[in-house]
């Protein structure tokens, strides 16, 4: 059930006060300006106060045309008002028509200042009268052309109620300007549907970067550590038999790890927002060090690439390289020990990737977990290719995983 009387104790309810003051103190630059053409023009006073009025409030309206006074509007309205307007993206444009929305917002903000003002002013009569009461009476008053003598005594005690009354009826013309403030800010002030446009664009762009800094650190910090526990269980079970492989297993432990923190040091550039971070370089050419890391650690490879690998363009080498890795990382964990196989081919009009492993007894109902195929089939997506993952067709135990990337055509 509404407590009607809620609005009296309820601070936000006169929110409008201090926004109201707000928007007649704007009107003070203008105002010498607008003072020009009612002395210009002829008529009567009258007529002049219509002509200054007008002129405030084109020049209200002016104001709010340019495109940071729609942010700085809804800075104001959010923070005096209580309203919760999304602020236009600070990269995007202003159209035109919000930009005439926001000189709307600034005519009905100035305007509707002056109305709180001057109505209160009104109803702050009944506070005079009890005034004069208390004062002893006597005096008259002017009051819509007639005059009023308020009387000493029990005769004047008819002033009290009034000044109670005049309180309970601020109290709510103010809860009222409230409402209608924020009723107008949010019409003129809301995001359009070309701003919600805008927003969820920037919204989709921070969620694909995310998920874009999210597959760099699955793809190499993923394989560092399968790579390095490898090659850690190898060198545990030959620190006593083989010095040198052990000590080979330890140099390639320490590349690679350097390898993954050089990726580490970049998402992390990006998600500081650092301008100066700079992705490392990862060319389709240096995935057979994957292969040798992965052999160091015991793991049996064979690995081939065929064709003109060094002319890939940039991203393209770089996204083969991280699909290689991925597929090879996937391999060392979820193989069942045995030789792996890696085919990078680079065709006239295709890049292809195949890599196949060993299928363990399990894998061929349950399938592979995680998000190693989700990420890789992003990727491929991402570069308007297939991929095809899954047990092999002829019935051998075998997970075979191919990748087809369509080349631009050469001109």
């Amino acid at each position: 059930m509404v407590n009607p009387l809620g609005t009296l104790v309820r601070i936000g309810s006169y929110r409008s006060v201090p926004f109201g003051l707000l928007g007649m103190a704007m009107t003070a630059i203008p105002f010498p300006i607008a003072l020009i053409p009612a002395i210009l023009i002829p008529g009567d006073v009258k007529a002049k106060i219509v002509y200054g009025m007008l002129a405030m409030a084109l020049l209200a309206g002016l104001a709010g045309l340019p495109g940071p006074m729609r942010r700085v509007s809804i800075w104001f309205a959010n923070q005096m008002l209580g309203t919760r307007i999304a602020s236009p993206p600070p990269q995007s444009k202003v159209a035109w028509a919000e930009r005439w929305r926001s000189a709307a917002w600034l005519i009905v903000h100035t305007t509707l200042g002056w109305v709180l003002f001057g109505l209160g002013c009104f109803l702050m009569i009944g506070f005079v009268f009890a005034i004069v009461w208390a004062g002893g009476g006597g005096s008259p008053i002017e009051f819509f052309g007639e005059r009023v003598t308020i009387e000493a005594g029990t005769a004047g005690l008819w002033t009290l109620p009034i000044a109670l009354v005049t309180l309970v009826v601020i109290a709510y013309v103010l809860a009222g300007f409230t409402k209608l403030f924020q009723y107008c800010a949010v019409a003129l002030l809301g995001p359009s549907a070309a701003e919600r446009v805008a927003a969820a664009e920037v919204r989709a762009n921070h969620f694909e970067q995310r998920n874009r800094l999210a597959r760099e650190l699955h793809d190499s910090i993923g394989h560092t550590l399968t790579t390095s526990t490898i090659q850690a269980a190898a060198a545990a079970e030959l620190v006593d038999s083989e010095p040198q492989l052990v000590r080979k297993a330890l140099g390639t432990i320490e590349e690679s790890s350097r390898a993954a923190l050089e990726d580490l040091d970049h998402v992390l550039g990006l998600l500081r927002d650092d301008r100066s971070s700079r992705e490392p370089e990862r060319r389709l050419v240096e995935a057979a060090t994957l292969a040798e890391r992965a052999r160091s650690g015991g793991a049996v490879i064979d690995y081939e690439l065929t064709g003109p690998a060094a002319e890939l363009p940039a991203t393209l080498s770089r996204e083969a390289y991280r699909i290689v890795q991925e597929g090879l990382t996937n391999a060392l964990r979820h193989a069942h020990p045995g030789p792996v196989t890696v085919r990078v081919a680079v065709l006239a009009d295709a890049l292809r990737i195949e890599i196949v492993n060993p299928l363990m007894e399990h894998a061929a109902v349950s399938g592979r977990g995680g998000n190693g195929l989700p990420g890789l089939t992003e990727r491929v997506e991402a570069l308007r290719g297939e991929l095809v993952a899954g047990p092999a067709i002829d019935g051998e135990p075998l997970w075979r995983l191919v990748t087809t990337i369509p080349l631009r055509s050469r001109s």
